[in-house]
C-alpha cells in the first residue's frame, strides 16, 4: 500500500521504538531526536561486511583506516590489529547512537521516567555511546542482524580502553563496548503467550555472549548459541534507553492509533460515572483535572472524577518521581494511591489488540490486560547491574504486582462493573 510521501509498506524492514515515550517527545525539545524511527530499505545499498584483518603497524592498515570502514582491536600485550570492512550490495547498514552527526541514523537519548518535560537536561551527560549500535538489514529477506558499536564520521570503531577486546575469535578479532549492548528476545511469537526472554550482550562482529560479571566488566561473559537476528519484540539496551524491534507482521496484529484513540472514545461513548460523585467521565487533552477527569485507586481499581476528598498537601508526581497521594477509595474503602488514567498510545508497545480493561501502577497508563501482564513481568536494565519492571509508556518503575483490573460503573444506581474498551 502506498503513503502519501512515496514510501510504501514494502520497503519497511521494521520499527524501532524507545521505551518511555509513549509515541511522542515535546515538540520544542526532539531536534532530530524522535521516540519512533521507521527503519526503510534504502534507495541504494550501504551495507559492509569484514574482509580481512591486519596488523596495525603495516602498510596495509594505514591504506585501510584512509580508505574503507574499519575496526581497530588492542590486545592486552600491546599489539594491535585492523579488520578492514568492504561494501555488501545485499545489505542495507543502520546505526544507532546520542551523536547527532549525520551517520547516525536514529539518534536517541536516555530515558527520562515520568513527565518528559526537561530533556534537555539529560543530553549533555549520558551513559549512551555516542555510536552505540548498527544494524544491517538484509534487502532481500528483511532479516535484521544487530551488532555493538557503530563507525564514527572517520569511517572507524575506536574500543574505549578498558571495553574487552580478543584476537582469534570465529574469525576475526572482536570485542565490546564499554558499557554494552544487551539484547532480549522473547520466547514465543509476540502475543498474549509470549514471554520475556533472557538477556545477552552482542559484540562488534555480532557473536553473543552471556552478561559479564558487571556491566563494565573487562571480561566477556560466556559464550551462548543465542543469534543476533533480531526477532519481532526483541528488546536492545543501550545503558540508557531501551529500544523493542518491531516488524510489519508483528505490527500488523497491533492495534494502529486510530484504534486505540476508537477505545479512548468508546469509553466517552459509554458514559461511565464517578460512583460517588456521580458526573460523567470523560477523556480529554486537557492537562488540568476536573471533575470528569478519570481517576483511579490503584489497589482496588475503582475508576472516580477527579476529587479533593481526602488528599494529602502534595498529590502530584514528585521530583523524587515517586507517586504520594495516598488515600481511602470512598467506594469501597481499601487504601491506595490515587492517580489519573491516561492511555497508552504507542501501539509498539501492545501484545495484542484487545480491550483496555488495564492500567499500570503506580503510573495509571491503560492498556490491553495481556500488555500489562508481559511488561510486568519483563525485567529492564536499570543503571549499572540491576534490573526492574518498568511501564512501557513512561518508564516509570512499577510497584506491587505492576497493574490492577479497572472497574468502572454506567449508572449512578448500579454497582460498579468492567467497561471493555
Amino acid at each position: 500500500m502506498s503513503k502519501g510521501n512515496g514510501k510504501t509498506s514494502r520497503d519497511l524492514y521494521g520499527v524501532l521504538a524507545s521505551l518511555g515515550y509513549n509515541g511522542q517527545i515535546p515538540k520544542d525539545s526532539i531536534g532530530r531526536y524522535r521516540p519512533v524511527y521507521e527503519v526503510r530499505k534504502r534507495k541504494e545499498a550501504n551495507g559492509i561486511k569484514p574482509h580481512k584483518e591486519v596488523d596495525l603497524t603495516s602498510e596495509a592498515a594505514k591504506k585501510a583506516i584512509s580508505e574503507n570502514y574499519t575496526v581497530t582491536y588492542y590486545s592486552e600485550k600491546g599489539f594491535g590489529s585492523v579488520v578492514e570492512y568492504k561494501k555488501d550490495q545485499k545489505t542495507d547498514l543502520f546505526q544507532i547512537g546520542r551523536s547527532t552527526e549525520l551517520l547516525i541514523d536514529y539518534i536517541v537519548v536516555d530515558t527520562i521516567p515520568g513527565p518528559k518535560d526537561d530533556i534537555d537536561q539529560h543530553l549533555t551527560q549520558s551513559t549512551i555511546s555516542r555510536f552505540a549500535c548498527r544494524i544491517a538489514v538484509e534487502r532481500s529477506t528483511h532479516q535484521a542482524k544487530i551488532f555493538a558499536a557503530g563507525f564514527d564520521n572517520n569511517r572507524r570503531i575506536f574500543l574505549g580502553e578498558s571495553a574487552p577486546q580478543w584476537a582469534n575469535g570465529k574469525k576475526y578479532s572482536d570485542g565490546l563496548t564499554t558499557n554494552g549492548i544487551l539484547v532480549n528476545h522473547p520466547k514465543g511469537q509476540w502475543g498474549s503467550e509470549m514471554s520475556p526472554g533472557v538477556w545477552r550482550e552482542v559484540s562488534v562482529s555480532g557473536e553473543m555472549f552471556g552478561l559479564r560479571f558487571s556491566r563494565s566488566a573487562r571480561h566477556r561473559g560466556k559464550t551462548t548459541d543465542c543469534s543476533n537476528y533480531l526477532r519481532d519484540g526483541s528488546m536492545i539496551d543501550l545503558c540508557g534507553v531501551v529500544l523493542i524491534w518491531r516488524t510489519p507482521e508483528g505490527l500488523a496484529n497491533a492495534p494502529k492509533v486510530e484504534d486505540l484513540e476508537a477505545k479512548r472514545d468508546l469509553l466517552n461513548t459509554l458514559k461511565a460515572q464517578c460512583p460517588v460523585g456521580l458526573v460523567t467521565l470523560k477523556f480529554s487533552n486537557s492537562k488540568n483535572p476536573n471533575q470528569s477527569s478519570p481517576y483511579v485507586y490503584t489497589n482496588c481499581g475503582h475508576v472516580h472524577g477527579y476529587h479533593v476528598w481526602g488528599a494529602r498537601p502534595s498529590i502530584a508526581y514528585t521530583k523524587e518521581k515517586k507517586f504520594n497521594d495516598k488515600r481511602m477509595c470512598p467506594f469501597c474503602k481499601e487504601s491506595g494511591l490515587f492517580v489519573a488514567l491516561k492511555f497508552g498510545m504507542e501501539p509498539a508497545f501492545y501484545i495484542d489488540n484487545g480491550p483496555a480493561t488495564h492500567c499500570f501502577v503506580p503510573c495509571g497508563h491503560m492498556t490491553t490486560e495481556a500488555t500489562v501482564k508481559y511488561w510486568a513481568s519483563a525485567l529492564l536494565p536499570h543503571g549499572k547491574d540491576q534490573f526492574r519492571t518498568a511501564c512501557p509508556f513512561c518508564a516509570i518503575p512499577l510497584e506491587g504486582q505492576g497493574y490492577i483490573k479497572l472497574v468502572f460503573q454506567t449508572e449512578a444506581d448500579e454497582p460498579a462493573e468492567e467497561i471493555l474498551i
